[in-house]
Order: structure tokens, then C-alpha cells, then sequence
């Protein structure tokens, strides 16, 4: 994909967009330390109160899958302002938002923006940087796509305790607006494109087979795993999305490229990647969770508590991005998945008086092995594409990334609160140690068959030449 415009550095490019991305990304988790206030102010339960949350990730997912469409075909510069100016525009909605369905909408305009924004940097880094620097290039978009989420309770629990829920929105507004004008003096077009036709009907099935399957997600936590009103729309919608499946194989120029499944390399990747994802995004709302509903932390506490591991997942991007360079997937993923399941297993035994200092250290060794992770699994996960395949495989990565660890996140807190159905749960919670001692043993095991996975099928060897051998279906 070659610069069409030279004015600007391609690096120059990429790191203004970068910041634009930043500013988008960071949104994903800002409202999970205020969630209570938010609760509050609208008189809504935490199922509803989740959905900001959980709403905002499935959109993510489906917007992303678009994204080959729209990178393939659209100007890369008006596609990036675009997206950027919409979730500008959502922000604004946010803030003024009088009734919790409005708010609502805003978190999904916003992450429509979003949708387009982070799998859009991912394909102008890989093609900036050559295969033996995939590491490098993703390290560096993984700087901001790890710091921004993991740092955004921290910064909204201190936001919503000083100057209320609405204010997160107007900074995000104010810095993403003027990011927009600054990124419009630099952006310009990247690489060719093609007027490909859009397959109206495949985006109508992932959709509403997305949409639909979760409704019935969140009908788990509602009304329990075996009752009809949640079994029978998840099932609609596995069907719906088992239809654009089929129908994706039979496509000349399918919506998404399912057939980079056939390589083991990318099958074996993406799948190791949305485990990390869902423990992530698990730990990401239970661990607040446990703060402030057990130990009677605020907002800002436990954001302070969390903030070691939130500063230290972005920061390790750029170095575990050389590793994967230096000795390739296996080693890496071997050291993430150790650490993941060190962390994890140790909250199965956690109690209302397990001093704070030692839920702060094992949150941060949680989140030292998804460091060793999401970034050079992403790029694992390309080393065999080129050409095309790389907005197809950046579309399927970040549209899995984020439906799955909404999911994650959704069937966990599910997990707690029937868990949590007689035994001593925390007065005005609804919540109880024990179901949080059965959440976090099931993603430890897991984890567990995700390290095995890592283990037996992934290769040591660096690059896509490399490894076409290993690479065979």
C-alpha cells in the first residue's frame, strides 16, 4: 500500500492518527468506575448499567468487520475524519443525554467512530513497517490501544467523584474535536483503492445476528442460563450468523474473508487472542466490582488500586512487540498465558479481607500476561497475509476481539450472580465471594487450555516464509 501523497512522513501519519485513536479507545472503559453514578441518576439495574458497556463492544465488533469494506474502498483520510467527527458527535450527545435511552445511543455512535478507527491504524502500521517489524508496528498501536482502556476507570472513578459522570464526556469531546482539526493538516490518502460492490445481505445477517444474540447474552443474567427468554434469542442469533458463515464461503468477494481460517497460523492466533480479550474485559468490570462492592472502595479507590497494572499492560506493548520479533509467538504466548493463569487462580481465594496491596500486585501480574498477549497474538495472527488479506484479517481480529470479550465479560458477570444465589451476598449487591470464586475458576481453566493450545500449536519461528510449513491447514 504505498503513500499516494508525500507531503507527510508515513510515520508522521500514523502518529497523528494514532492520537485520534487514543482518544477513541479510551472510551471503551471510561464508564466502568462510574457506572454507579450513572445507575443512580437514571434509576436503571446493573443489567441495563452494564449495557453501556456491553452495547458499546458488540458494536465495535460489527462496525469492525465493515471496516475491510470501507478500507478497501473509501479514502483513508476522510474515512479517518470521519470517524473521528462521529464519535466527537457522540460525545456531545452523551453529555447533554436527559434519559438513559439517549445515553444509550451515544455510546453506540461513539463506538461506531471507534469501529472504523482501530482496525483502520492497525492496517496503515502494517503496511508502514516490513514482516520481520510486525512486533514493532503493533507494539506501538498496542501502546495505545492497552493504555487507553485499562486506564480509563482510573481516570473516570477520579472524574465522577470530583466532577460528576457527564464531565468524562465533555473532556473526551473537547480532545477528540481537537484532534480532528489537528489530524485534517496532516492525514492524507493511503494506498489504492478498489469500487467493490457491498453484499447488502451478509451485513444484514451479522447484524442482527450479533444484535440478537446479545439480547439473548444479556437475557442470562436476567433471567438465568436455562430460562427461554435468554436461550432462545442466543440461539437465533448463533443460527443468523451460522447463515452469513455459509454464505461468506460461497461468495467470490465475501463481506468477511472467513477462508484465512484455513490457515493455521491465523486459526490458531485469533483464537488464543479472544481468550486473552475475555479475561481481559472480565477482569476489567469484575475486579472493580469487587472493590467497591466488598471492600466499600468509591470510584477513585479502586481505580488508584488498579492503576499499577493499568500503567503497566501499555507500557510493556512496545517491548513484548521486540520479543515476539526476536523469538516469535511461542515463548511469548507461553510467558502470557503462565502469568494470566498465576493472576487468575489466585482471585478464586480472595476474601472481604485480602489486604488491598495483594489484589493490586496480582491484577498487575493479569495484566503483565496480557501484555505478552493481545499485541504479538495480532501480529502472530498476520505473519502469513499479505496484500488484501491484511484489512480482511485486521476486520475478523478486531470484530472477534471485541464481540468476544463483551461476551466474556457478560456470561462472567452472569456467572457471579447466580453463583452468588444463596450464599451471603454483600447487603444492596447482590453479589458474594463465592460467586466470584466461581467466576474467576472458570477463566483459570480457560486459560489453562489456552496455555496447552500454545504449547502444541504454535510455531517459534518469526515470519510468514517461515512458517508456511507450519502454516498448512
Amino acid at each position: 500500500m504505498p503513500f499516494v501523497e508525500k507531503q507527510f512522513s508515513p510515520k508522521v501519519v500514523l502518529v497523528a492518527m494514532l492520537v485520534g485513536t487514543f482518544v477513541a479507545s479510551v472510551s471503551q472503559s471510561m464508564l466502568t468506575s462510574a457506572l454507579p453514578a450513572v445507575m443512580r441518576e437514571f434509576g436503571v439495574d446493573a443489567t441495563l448499567g452494564q449495557l453501556l458497556t456491553t452495547s458499546y463492544m458488540y458494536t465495535l465488533g460489527i462496525v469492525a468487520a465493515f471496516s475491510a469494506f470501507l478500507i478497501t474502498r473509501c479514502n483513508v483520510r476522510w474515512l479517518f475524519l470521519g470517524a473521528l467527527a462521529l464519535f466527537a458527535a457522540g460525545c456531545a450527545l452523551a453529555y447533554n443525554a436527559t434519559a438513559y435511552p439517549l445515553l444509550l445511543a451515544a455510546r453506540l455512535m461513539q463506538a461506531c467512530g471507534t469501529g472504523v478507527l482501530m482496525p483502520l491504524i492497525q492496517v496503515v502500521a502494517l503496511e508502514i513497517y516490513p514482516k520481520d517489524q510486525y512486533g514493532q508496528a503493533l507494539g506501538l498501536v498496542g501502546l495505545v490501544f492497552g493504555f487507553a482502556p485499562v486506564v480509563g476507570p482510573t481516570l473516570s472513578g477520579i472524574i465522577t467523584d470530583a466532577l460528576g459522570w457527564r464531565t468524562i464526556f465533555l473532556l473526551l469531546g473537547f480532545v477528540a474535536v481537537a484532534s480532528l482539526l489537528a489530524s485534517s493538516l496532516v492525514v492524507r490518502d493511503v494506498g489504492r483503492h478498489e469500487r467493490i460492490a457491498l453484499d447488502v445481505p451478509s451485513v444484514l445477517l451479522y447484524t442482527f445476528g450479533l444484535v440478537v444474540f446479545m439480547v439473548g447474552v444479556t437475557g442470562l443474567e436476567q433471567f438465568g442460563f436455562l430460562d427461554a427468554r435468554a436461550f432462545g434469542p442466543t440461539l437465533a442469533g448463533v443460527a443468523l450468523v451460522a447463515v452469513f458463515a455459509v454464505r461468506q464461503m460461497r461468495l467470490r468477494k465475501p463481506y468477511l474473508k472467513l477462508r484465512l481460517f484455513g490457515n493455521r497460523v491465523f486459526r490458531t492466533g485469533v483464537l488464543l487472542l479472544v481468550v486473552a480479550q475475555m479475561a481481559m474485559m472480565a477482569s476489567a468490570l469484575q475486579v472493580p466490582l469487587y472493590l467497591q462492592e466488598i471492600h466499600g472502595f468509591s470510584a477513585t479507590q479502586s481505580g488508584l488500586t488498579l492503576l499499577p497494572g493499568a500503567l503497566c499492560m501499555p507500557l510493556l506493548n512496545p517491548v513484548t512487540g521486540r520479543l515476539f520479533d526476536r523469538f516469535g509467538g511461542k515463548l511469548v504466548g507461553i510467558a502470557g498465558f503462565s502469568l494470566l493463569i498465576a493472576g487468575t487462580a489466585s482471585f478464586m481465594f480472595f476474601s472481604d479481607s485480602t489486604p488491598v496491596v495483594l489484589v493490586a500486585a496480582l491484577y498487575l501480574v493479569r495484566m503483565v500476561g496480557v501484555a505478552f498477549i493481545l499485541m504479538p497474538m495480532t501480529a502472530y495472527c498476520m505473519t502469513d497475509l499479505g496484500g488484501d488479506d491484511l484489512p480482511q484479517g485486521t476486520a475478523i481480529v478486531n470484530s472477534l476481539r471485541q464481540i468476544c470479550g463483551s461476551l466474556g465479560s457478560s456470561v462472567m458477570v452472569a456467572v457471579v450472580a447466580h453463583a452468588s444465589a444463596g450464599a451471603a451476598v454483600v447487603a444492596g449487591a447482590g453479589v458474594s465471594m463465592h460467586g466470584f470464586s466461581v467466576s474467576f475458576g472458570l477463566q483459570a481453566a480457560l486459560l489453562g487450555v489456552s496455555l496447552v493450545g500454545t504449547i502444541v500449536f504454535v510455531h517459534g519461528k518469526r515470519h510468514g516464509k517461515d512458517a508456511k510449513g507450519a502454516a498448512a491447514a
